[in-house]
This record gives C-alpha cells, sequence and structure tokens, in this order.
C-alpha cells in the first residue's frame, strides 16, 4: 500500500517578512491537531521509523493530524489511465523549526516496506500548489489552498524535472531522462502533447517573455551539452543551437529574465548572450577573470566578505563540509551553478574554489564578490523579500544553508544532510527540498528568516554580555598544568565508568591527558623533513582511500613512523592501523602520530617481534585466555583449523574499526587509552566470547575468516563489560602483565626509540633492497641501453625505408606531375579551340545584334516620325472643326437675325389681321399646287399600268425616285400645313 506522511503548520501572520497564506483551516482542526503534528515530525526525521508506523495505517483519517495517502488499487492490478481521480483531504502544521509538510512515497512490497525516492517537484507559478513525481512515475498534486491532494491517473516514467507551463496554469511541462517532453495538465488529469526534443536528459528550460505569438513562444531546453530552441505550443524544435564542440563544452543555457535574449556557459568559464531572433552572439563575459583581476587590484587595506559555516569549536572533528575533488570534473571549468535575483538586474555564479560572483544582467560585469572559505554551492536561489539578500544553496556536502549577504556572519543550516535540490515558489513564501532518503520537505521561509534573526539578535546579545576569550595557540593539545590537574584519571575514569564513552567535544582532548602527549612540535617537524622512506612510497601507491587528504594525512604519519622506527616501514598493516586516528584527527597531524606512536611503544609493544611473521606471543596470550574461557569455542576454532591469526590479529591489526561503526570504536578506543596495555588482549577475547553463538554455526573456514572483517551488530557496552570481567577474573600465570610493561608516555622533547623487533632482518631486509635497487638500476640502465640501441637501429632503418619511401614518393609525384601537366595541356587546347569558337559565334551574334538594333532604331525613327504626323494631323483637324464650328455658329447668328428681322416685317404688315386673311393667297396657291400634283400623279401611275416595261424599265432611274420621295415630303408637308392651320383656326374661334 503506498503512502506519503505530511506534518502541519498552524496559520499565523508572521511580522517583518511576508507570511503564507493558507487559506481554508479551521479553528477546531488547528485545535484537535495539538502537539501532535511535533511528536510525528520528530518521528519523521528518521525515515526507517516513518515507514515502520505507516505500515499500521490502513485507510485516510481527516481527524489525523498525519496524511497517508493509500492507493484503492495498485499499478499491477488496474491500469492508472482508468483509475478515477480521487481527492483526499489533508491539514497542515508547524513545528518550530518551520518545516511545514514532508512529503515520502512508501510501497510495501514483498512483506517489506520500501521507500521509493523523489524524482523531481515543483510549485505553480500561484504557489499554491506543489507537483511531485517519485522515480517510478507516480504524479502527485498537492492543493495548499483547499487541502487535499490527489494523483494523476496517469505515470511519467524516468522523469527528470518539472516546470509550470506559462502558457496555462494547470499545465506542468515535464522532461524525462531520455529527452523526451510532456506536457500534463494536473487539474484535469490530463497528458497533452508530447515531443522527442533531445538525446539525454532534461537539465534546464527557460522561455523568453514573448509568449503570446505562437511562433516566437520558444523555451529553451539544455539536454546535457546540448541546448534547443522548442515552440512551447507544438514541442517541436524550432533551431538547434551549433558550436565548436572540440574546444569547449556547453555547461548552461537560460533565457535571461524579462528578455528575449538568452545567455549560454561553456567548461571554458565563458559567457555568451544570444540573441533568439538572429541567433547571433552579442557580447561575451569572462566572470573568472574579472574575479581574478578584482582580486589583483584589491587594496592592501581591503578584503572581500567571508562566509563560514564551520564554527570555532569544531577544528578537532572530521571535516565534513570540505569540499571533495573526486565529486567534480575540472575539465569542466570553474562555474558550479548561477541563479537570476527576483527581479531579474543581477546574476550570481558559484564557483568550484568557493566564491560568490554578482554580476549585472545588463552589462555582465563584477559588482560583488563574496569568500566561500569552508564550502561550495552547487545550487542556489534568492528569496524575494529582502531584496538580493538572502540566498538559499546546497552545498557540496548536500546542506541546505540559508546565507545573508548583507551580513555574512548571519547564517542558518536548513537541512544538515542528504540535500540533494531545492525550488523557492514564485512568491519567495515556501522553500522545498528534495533529499537522498526519498523525501521532499516543503519550508515556511518566514519562519526561517525569524529563525536567523533570533538566532542574529541572540548572538549579539552573547556577544555584548561576555567578553570575547583570547584564541586558543595553534597547537591546541599543548595541555597547561592546571587542565593535566583538572583531567585527572581517577576523575576521567569515573566518568568513563558513569556515561561509558568521554564528551565528544574533548575526548581528543581527554586522550591527550590520558596518553600524557609531550607534543614534541620541533622533533616532529625533524621527521616530517626527512621525507618519506622508499618503502612508504611504494606501498602508498596500492593505498585505497578515497579522500585525498585523508590519504595524504595517512602518509605522512606512517612516513614519520617509518623514520621513527624502521620496521613500521615494512608493517603493511600500518596504513589500516593508522587510519582511523588520522580520519578523526584530520588536521592535527602531531597528536595522531603522538597517539599512535605511543600506542606502539605500549599497547603494541609485542607486535613486531617476530616481523614480518604475526605475533606469535601476543597471539598466544590471546588463544590461552579465550581456552581457559570457552575450551568448546577453541575445540571448534581447530576443527575448522582457525588459529589465532586468523580469528585475533584481524581485529588486532585495524585497531577494531573494520568490524565497529565509527562512534562505537570511538566509544571502545576511550576504554583502551584509559586501561592498561593489555587491555587489547581481553577485548579480542570478548568479541570471540559475545559473537559465540554465530561464530560456532558458521558452515566453513572462509566463512569464519571473513566474519571477523565484517561489521557485525555488537553492544559495545556488553563487550567492555565483559573484558574487564575477564581482566578481573584472568589467572595471574596467564595474565598478560607478566609479558607486558606498563604504561610509559613519551617524554618531552624527544622520542624514544623502539627497539622490540628484529633489527637485523630489517637491515638485512634494507641491504637486499639496497642491492635489489642497485640490480634494478643496473637492469634499468642495461634496458635503457638495449632501448636505445634498438631506437637507433630503428631510426636507421626508419631512415632507409624513409629514404627509399621518398624516392618512390617523388617517381609517383613526379608521374603525377607529368600527367597533371600532360592533363592541363589538354584542357588549355581544347579550351583554345571552344575559345575560337565562341569568339566566332560572338562575332555572329554581334553582327545580328547591331543589325536589330538598326532595324529598331529605324523603326523608332518611324514611329516618332508618324506620331509627330498624327499629332499634326490631329491640330489640324481640331482647327478645322473649331474653325467650321465657327463658321456655322455665325451662320446660325445671322440666320437667325433674318428671321427675326422677317418675323419684325411680318408682324408689322400683318398685325392684327386674321390668320385666314394672312395665309389666304398662300393657302390656295398651295392648294393648286396640291391639285396639280394629284393629277400629275394619276397620269403617271395610268402610264405606268399602261406601259408596265418602260415602267419597270424606269423604276431604276435614280433620277424619278428621287423626284418620287420629293413629291411625297412635299405632300408631308402639306398635309402638316393644312393640320397647323386647321387647328390655328380651330383656337381662334
Amino acid at each position: 500500500m503506498d503512502r506519503i506522511v505530511k506534518t502541519e503548520i498552524k496559520k499565523e501572520e508572521i511580522t517583518g517578512i511576508p507570511s503564507i497564506s493558507l487559506h481554508g483551516i479551521e479553528n477546531a482542526q488547528l485545535e484537535e491537531a495539538g502537539d501532535d503534528g511535533e511528536t510525528d515530525l520528530e518521528e519523521d526525521e528518521d525515515w526507517t521509523e516513518a515507514d515502520l508506523e505507516i505500515s499500521s495505517y490502513q485507510d485516510v483519517d481527516t481527524e489525523d493530524s498525519d496524511v497517508t495517502l493509500t492507493q484503492a488499487e495498485t499499478a499491477h492490478s488496474l491500469p492508472l489511465s482508468h483509475a478515477p481521480m480521487r481527492k483526499y483531504p489533508f491539514k497542515l502544521k508547524q513545528n518550530e523549526c518551520g518545516n511545514i509538510l514532508t512529503v515520502h512515497h512508501t510501497v510495501k512490497e514483498a512483506g517489506q516496506q520500501l521507500r521509493i525516492q523523489i524524482a523531481a517537484c515543483c510549485f505553480n507559478e500561484l504557489s499554491n500548489k506543489l507537483v511531485v513525481i517519485d522515480k517510478r512515475g507516480n504524479v502527485f498534486v498537492f492543493d495548499f489552498v483547499h487541502k487535499r491532494y490527489w494523483r494523476l491517473g496517469f505515470l511519467m516514467p524516468r522523469a527528470k524535472l518539472i516546470r509550470p507551463s506559462p502558457l496555462h496554469t494547470s499545465d506542468y511541462i515535464v522532461g524525462n531522462k531520455t529527452g523526451q517532453v510532456f506536457i500534463i495538465d494536473v487539474d484535469n488529469s490530463m497528458l497533452g502533447a508530447r515531443g522527442e526534443v533531445g538525446n539525454a536528459a532534461l537539465e534546464e528550460i527557460s522561455w523568453s517573455n514573448r509568449l503570446q505569438n505562437p511562433r516566437s513562444s520558444n523555451a529553451l531546453m539544455r539536454f546535457g551539452s546540448e541546448a534547443v530552441l522548442v515552440n512551447l505550443h507544438s514541442l517541436e524544435v524550432s533551431h538547434q543551437l551549433d558550436f565548436d564542440e572540440s574546444r569547449y563544452t556547453l555547461k548552461f543555457a537560460a533565457f535571461l529574465p524579462n528578455s528575449d535574449q538568452f545567455f549560454i556557459g561553456f567548461s571554458n568559464d565563458s559567457l555568451h548572450v544570444w540573441s533568439s531572433h538572429s541567433l547571433s552572439t552579442l557580447r561575451m563575459a569572462q566572470p573568472i577573470k574579472a574575479r581574478n583581476r578584482k582580486l589583483r587590484l584589491l587594496p592592501a587595506g581591503e578584503s572581500i566578505p567571508e562566509i563560514v559555516l564551520r564554527g570555532p569549536d569544531d577544528s578537532d572533528l572530521e571535516e565534513d563540509l570540505t569540499f571533495d575533488c573526486q565529486d567534480h570534473d575540472f575539465a569542466d571549468g570553474s562555474l558550479l551553478n548561477y541563479c537570476f535575483t527576483p527581479d531579474g538586474n543581477k546574476m550570481c555564479l558559484s564557483t568550484l574554489d568557493g566564491y560568490l560572483l554578482m554580476l549585472s544582467v545588463a552589462s555582465f560585469d563584477l559588482e560583488k564578490l563574496y569568500r566561500l572559505t569552508d564550502f561550495t554551492l552547487r545550487q542556489m536561489a534568492f528569496l524575494a523579500q529582502p531584496k538580493e539578500r538572502i540566498v538559499f544553496g546546497i552545498t557540496a556536502r548536500n546542506q541546505a544553508v540559508m546565507l545573508d549577504l548583507s551580513n555574512t556572519d548571519h547564517k542558518l543550516i536548513v537541512q544538515r544532510s542528504n540535500a540533494m535540490s531545492l525550488s523557492l515558489s514564485r512568491d519567495g513564501k515556501l522553500l522545498s527540498v528534495t533529499s537522498r532518503c526519498g523525501e521532499v520537505s516543503v519550508w515556511s521561509t518566514c519562519r526561517l528568516f525569524n529563525a536567523l534573526q533570533a538566532q542574529t539578535r541572540c548572538l549579539n546579545q552573547v556577544k555584548a554580555t561576555f567578553k570575547q576569550p583570547k584564541p586558543l595557540p595553534p597547537c591546541s593539545v599543548n595541555v597547561s598544568q592546571e587542565l593535566r590537574h583538572l583531567l585527572k584519571p581517577e576523575r576521567l575514569r569515573a566518568m568513563l565508568k558513569e556515561y561509558g564513552c568521554y564528551p565528544e567535544k574533548y575526548r581528543f582532548l581527554i586522550w591527550t591527558s590520558l596518553l600524557d602527549l609531550p607534543c614534541n612540535g620541533p622533533q616532529f617537524q625533524a621527521l616530517i623533513k626527512l621525507g618519506a622512506p622508499l618503502v612508504v612510497r611504494n606501498q602508498a601507491k596500492k593505498l585505497k582511500i578515497r579522500n585525498d587528504a585523508q590519504r595524504r594525512g595517512v602518509i605522512k604519519i606512517w612516513s614519520c613512523l617509518a623514520q621513527w622506527c624502521k620496521v613500521l616501514a615494512h608493517a603493511d598493516f600500518m596504513p589500516h592501523l593508522i587510519y582511523p586516528f588520522v580520519k578523526q584527527l584530520p588536521k592535527n597531524s602531531l597528536v595522531s602520530f603522538e597517539v599512535v606512536a605511543t600506542l606502539v611503544l605500549n599497547h603494541f609493544q609485542l607486535w613486531f617481534e617476530f616481523h614480518p611473521l604475526p605475533p606469535s606471543n601476543y597471539l598466544a596470550m590471546c588463544e590461552n585466555i579465550l581456552l581457559h574461557c570457552d575450551e568448546q569455542l577453541c575445540k571448534f576454532y581447530k576443527s575448522q583449523e582457525v588459529v589465532a591469526k586468523d580469528f585475533a590479529w584481524p581485529l588486532l591489526s585495524t585497531a577494531f574499526a573494520e568490524v565497529l561503526e565509527e562512534h562505537q570504536w570511538l566509544s571502545l578506543w576511550d576504554n583502551i587509552v584509559s586501561e592498561q596495555p593489555w587491555f587489547p588482549v581481553f577485548l579480542v577475547v570478548a568479541y570471540n566470547l559475545i559473537h559465540r553463538e554465530i561464530i560456532v554455526r558458521l558452515p566453513d573456514k572462509r566463512s569464519i575468516l571473513s566474519f571477523f572483517h565484517d561489521q557485525n551488530p555488537v553492544d559495545i557496552g556488553k563487550l567492555l563489560s565483559k573484558a574487564r570481567r575477564l581482566m578481573a577474573k584472568c589467572d595471574l600465570a596467564l595474565h598478560p602483565q607478566r609479558f607486558m610493561q606498563r604504561f610509559s608516555a613519551i617524554p618531552k622533547g624527544v622520542y624514544p626509540k623502539f627497539l622490540k623487533y628484529p633489527s637485523e632482518w630489517i637491515d638485512q631486509q634494507e641491504e637486499q633492497a639496497v642491492s635489489l635497487m642497485k640490480h634494478n638500476q643496473e637492469i634499468d640502465a642495461r634496458i635503457r641501453h638495449l632501448e636505445l640501441e634498438e631506437v637507433q637501429i630503428m631510426e636507421r632503418l626508419e631512415n632507409g625505408l624513409k629514404q627509399e619511401e621518398h624516392a618512390r614518393r617523388l617517381k609517383e609525384m613526379e608521374k603525377l606531375y607529368q600527367d597533371t601537366i600532360h592533363r592541363e595541356e589538354e584542357r588549355i587546347t581544347c579550351q583554345r579551340k571552344m575559345l575560337l569558337t565562341y569568339q566566332m559565334e560572338v562575332r555572329r551574334r554581334k553582327s545580328e545584334v547591331i543589325t536589330k538594333l538598326q532595324e529598331s532604331e529605324q523603326r523608332r525613327k518611324v514611329l516618332e516620325m508618324e506620331k509627330e504626323i498624327d499629332l499634326l494631323m490631329h491640330s489640324i483637324e481640331r482647327e478645322r472643326r473649331r474653325h467650321n464650328q465657327q463658321m456655322q455658329l455665325a451662320e446660325d447668328e445671322i440666320r437667325n437675325q433674318e428671321m427675326e428681322l422677317l418675323a419684325q416685317r411680318y408682324y408689322s404688315e400683318a398685325q392684327g389681321a386674321p390668320l385666314a386673311q394672312k395665309y389666304y393667297d398662300n393657302i390656295q396657291k398651295l392648294c393648286s399646287q396640291r391639285d396639280q400634283l394629284q393629277r400629275n400623279l394619276r397620269d403617271m401611275t395610268m402610264e405606268q399600268l399602261r406601259t408596265p416595261a418602260a415602267t419597270s424599265s424606269l423604276q431604276f432611274n435614280p433620277q424619278l425616285v428621287d423626284i418620287e420621295n420629293s413629291i411625297l415630303e412635299i405632300q408631308r408637308e402639306f398635309t402638316e400645313i393644312i393640320t397647323t392651320e386647321t387647328t390655328a383656326r380651330g383656337n381662334l374661334s
């Protein structure tokens, strides 16, 4: 059954910084939650215990302050695409540290609880939802407003990155490890568009400020060392960014905030700003060179701000914040990560050598510089308010930290380990931290900011109240006599008896007092100046220690011990014996050396009697005591052919570090340095007796041998009690004190020689080593001589072969040149022929062109003349028509004048007379003419009837036709006159 566990937070408004607005929480629910959320958070800090508690839940209880995500069906029984999307309620509650929500996905498979790691998560643009994708592809959505969470009905396997889409509020862009990009709708549980964009995992995605235009709504995506521009609507690649991969590798690629330009960072630590329109470089910056220049030009009295995470009291502890070279590739340059301020005006870069660079986005000039003394940042994010001041980051040691850039002394460690990545909500009120153990923790940034301010005020009050003590001398183990008096062995043994171990903070100070270390600094420096012996240098090449600093520390201590005592250089187990002490004291080689030297003089005094064989006398004491305590176990060892070298020496040669955890080892050696030198003998016997039931059930010798090289669960308190009881009850005849001297400290100012080893054998070994070295040198010299002769012979052979090859190549080249020249001559001859042909063709075409040009010129001239004649004719015709119109107008005017004169004369003559009288004579004349015409017509008609042939012959006479037409016209006019006269008379009457 799959579940996700959460804690809760109360709804409060915090002054000084905007608080988280969590709507929908009822007061009754807050009262019911009480202190349970705080208890649940403490249980959730250890996720293995949380898993055990989750297994008892069966369904969702809305009244409980914990929220458990259950599945109605598993992915094997019902496809997720068919499962209905059901929303479950949850509550939020806050603890004192500001963690409002912890999400982890746990399933039960084969009867065991299995934690599924979180692959990606992000907040939406409105900062009220959190989307989480685990490594199996399950997608969970948490709504902080309505206090509901749900799982989507599909899987997103191998998801790598998720970001909210800028096009739609409910859409998210998901990229997986194979280069595929998806768009999902979390509100409706729908899978949208998808595209095959790249060939690697999606590392970065950003977009420009021009998203409204579908043609220019591009997102810049980086897949490893490749970057492409992808259309957000269709998820298709619009442009591929190409560059010379042989010179440098792509590291960063992102759009600049509030701009349509994007920058690209390469492995040579150069930043290039490109235009998204022309895809060309606009400007370039070298931030590392600018930083180095600023450091060189820094005035003598001025220094850059430094940020230190390590406290002043941690000098004797293991360095957990140091930079590990193996985690980074120096070929990729010094720039680690980048982030922009919320307003987009500045860009912050972190470097591999521990610097923070603040650049101006407009000009890419270096504005501010910070030094990270003991850590590096591999991921960063700025808080919106206060502006450009608070930055959250993930260190190289997987710590989530909160830094105040305005006051570098103020910092807060949000999560001390296992932090992988972080993300801030858009409004800056929520912070999510993804852990390696498979959790996502959501933090209230306002609570974190208030905690930082409270811590700052507390430190200021403490500094103001107490005077700061003077710094301790460089050698913190140089204990004064007064302090030695306080750290008496009797008091320390009483403390050890009470608590079982010494305080971690003062452990090595107590060891220094118990072992009475002299801190012989000059003598130790003299040993260091002698360097590493040849045997140590040769065997150091075989050491398998991952941490380079610890490896160098082991070689350094081993070299000093070898210069102090020759036998220690030939002991193969010395690196394994030294390593635990060097690991606990990485910065104090003097103490590490004197601790091991004191143990060699006292606790290990019988270890080198028969070197290079195991210490048979010392192991015999262990075997005799074991035989006295448990004879059956010794018989079992004898039956399996297991001797003391097999069951005791692996524990002693590694100082029990191989079979114990770190805190158990420290507790054990707290007791060893507090007891007499023979106490390890009884520890070996007690370890065998405690694990007796396990050992006797081992099937063969091989299993028994491997048992003493593996970590086994052991109660360190019982082991120590058992060893002390054995030491107290041991017979005097078997007691190691008969054969070993009591504890003797190293005197001040000198390191006494350790002589309990076969010095003659060591001298023989050294003589043999010297002779072998000389012999090897002679052999190497002869080999070099033979190699030189071989090289000379090969050179001669190569020279002869080169000359022969050179002559052959010359002949081939000469032949090639001759063939080439012949081909060139033939080509030139052919080209000359072609040139002549082309010249003739050109002349012919030239003559044709000239002829056509002449004809065209003549036609042009003719057309121009015709055009001129037409213009002249048109002008003449216009003049003639104008003249005729003027003549006609003049005639019409004269006629009108004549008519007016005739009318005036007529009116003057016949004024007052009737019309019949005026026109009587004319009418009579017309009537007579009409009668005459009618008679003539009758006569003609009769004549035509009589003489049809003659008529037919005359009908084609045009003159007669004209006459006939004239007559008809006269008749028509006459009829009109009669009609007009009749009408006039009627009007007059």
